[in-house]
């Protein structure tokens, strides 16, 4: 415990001293969900969006930087085939008879965050860590399926009123690089969020990038 103090220390006095101010950010996420139960489909990456505020703080002696705002997490699942319906659910087969087709449904969720993150100068910007919460606001389920002996697809969209019971606790690592304009205000920055709270047998990941500007 001593050592990580120290090295919280360090990573603290090797920043400037003067604090930033307020700032705002917004930017787009290729978000996705892990599932642990075997066997599952496949989830691939859902386009979401974050928005918010943030603010240089000084906590212990620690320099970092806090912030919330509206993020988003969610996936979609793709499958195409033979369709064979089984206890009224539609099966995608490899082999098989009749009707073939194709479902695509993407599935997009409203959080509010809250996060604090730790930097550290590395080359001409900041590289920075630090945890994240989130709490479920809304969300979006959209379904299309396409039936190739149907010219028009099926199209269905309703909404999310209840998220999971458990709020949302993760991981953000990332990197901040200042733009040559508007005086060093505009950043442009990247990472990768981890959850590390399993709901539903789902852990949402997402590799975001926005812009910062600071007042």
């Amino acid at each position: 415990m001593k050592i990580v103090l120290m090295i919280l220390v360090i990573c603290s006095l090797a920043l400037p001293q003067d604090l930033p101010g307020w700032g705002f950010y917004g930017g787009v996420g290729m978000n996705n969900v892990k599932f642990s139960e075997s066997g599952a489909l496949t989830p691939k990456p859902l386009m979401g969006r974050l928005a918010g505020v943030s603010k240089g703080v000084m906590l212990g002696g620690l320099h970092l930087f806090v912030g919330a705002g509206f993020g988003q997490r969610g996936f979609k699942i793709e499958e195409s085939g033979y369709i064979d319906i089984n206890e009224d659910d539609l099966v995608f087969t490899d082999e098989g008879q009749g009707v073939s087709g194709s479902m695509k449904v993407e599935t997009s969720m409203n959080y509010l965050d809250a996060w604090m993150v730790m930097p550290y100068p590395v080359g001409p910007g900041l590289a920075w860590a630090g945890p994240i919460a989130g709490i479920f606001l809304s969300g979006k389920m959209k379904i299309k399926l396409e039936i190739d002996l149907l010219e028009i697809p099926i199209s269905q969209s309703e909404d999310i009123d209840e998220g999971p019971d458990d709020p949302e606790f993760g991981i953000i690592i990332g990197y901040s690089y200042p733009l040559p304009i508007m005086d060093g205000k505009l950043n442009l920055n990247g990472g990768y969020y981890l959850g590390l709270i399993e709901h539903d047998d789902i852990t949402f990941n997402s590799i975001f990038a926005h812009l910062s500007y600071r007042l």
